[in-house]
């Protein structure tokens, strides 16, 4: 983030703890998303006061640890990559083993490998430093539509919440899980959204395009970058990892991906040997030997014609 470095957020540390992240909360009584902004760059009160004006409330944690503390209470958490204390991507795996708190990470532009780890812990989403803001706050409300928590001046329309069954893969959209062989997936948010999202239509041919605008809310009309078509591809392949099957979700060169209806079919048993043909052929016919037999007592005799 760039900016002056006057006016830094209100977080005092204390030695031997660490501070609460403050909240300001103002205008109507009803409850407003609450945003927590993991960073200690200059510009955080600036991001702190855009958030606010688009009706959020905001906090700032200006530390790792401070973060994890904090974290339980947010509906939303903009996490910087450089923290004083801990990297982002480790605040993102210790968030995961206890919360589903969306997680949007902040990134450089050229920082691909950033990008990928942060995905990979985690987050639901990334946006490139330094940010605009109008694309932030679209990317927030994409995710929180997506995770069910209401957007200012936004109804809360949910989503489907009928069972997908496919043999043994069952994806419960109301506890947001997918069950495999009976045991519960450890999926991200965008991971089980994207595994929906397919599994909703089988056999249907999904483009890049359109899982960037239905999974992640990108503009339907915008070309996706190369950074957005490798977040895809990220998703998919850690999805195939955790299905243990590549034929759930196969690729379609060229165009994009499909939910595969082939691997729910049971497994057929492995052909075994061919038995042999049993109509009596030449060998079965009872024709005259043309051999010597012995008789009773032992000479030979011809056999018969």
């Amino acid at each position: 983030m760039s900016g002056e470095g006057r006016n830094l957020r209100r977080i005092t540390c204390v030695k031997g703890g660490p501070a609460a992240a403050q909240t300001e909360r103002s205008g109507p009584a009803a409850p407003r998303p609450h945003i927590l902004v993991a960073s200690d760059c200059p510009s955080v009160e600036t991001l702190k006061q855009d958030l606010q004006r688009h009706g959020y409330a905001a906090a700032i944690a200006a530390s790792g640890s401070i973060t994890l503390d904090t974290h339980h209470d947010s509906d939303l958490v903009l996490l910087d990559t450089d923290l004083p204390d801990l990297d982002g991507v480790s605040v993102c795996q210790f968030i995961r083993q206890v919360s589903d708190v969306p997680i949007i990470g902040f990134t450089s532009s050229e920082a691909e490998v950033d990008r990928v780890l942060l995905l990979e812990a985690g987050c639901d989403d990334c946006v490139d430093m330094p940010y605009r803001a109008r694309e932030l706050v679209a990317r927030i409300k994409a995710v929180l539509r997506r995770t069910g928590t209401r957007n200012p001046t936004e109804p809360n329309t949910g989503g489907m919440t009928e069972l997908l069954r496919f043999g043994p893969l069952v994806i419960d959209p109301k506890r947001r899980e997918a069950r495999l062989d009976g045991t519960t997936l450890t999926l991200t948010r965008k991971e089980f959204d994207l595994l929906h999202r397919l599994a909703a239509e089988p056999e249907r041919i999904f483009q890049r395009q359109e899982l960037m605008s239905d999974v992640w809310d990108y503009p339907a009309d915008n070309r996706i970058s190369v950074q957005e078509s490798r977040t895809i591809d990220t998703h998919v392949s850690s999805l195939r990892g955790k299905l243990g099957n590549s034929e759930w979700i196969t690729t379609i060169r060229g165009v994009g991906f499909r939910f595969g209806l082939s691997a729910a079919e049971p497994d057929q048993p492995a052909p075994g040997p061919v038995e042999p043909d049993r109509t009596p052929g030449v060998a079965d016919l009872a024709l005259p030997r043309l051999f010597k037999v012995r008789s009773s007592n032992g000479s030979a005799r011809p056999g018969p014609w």
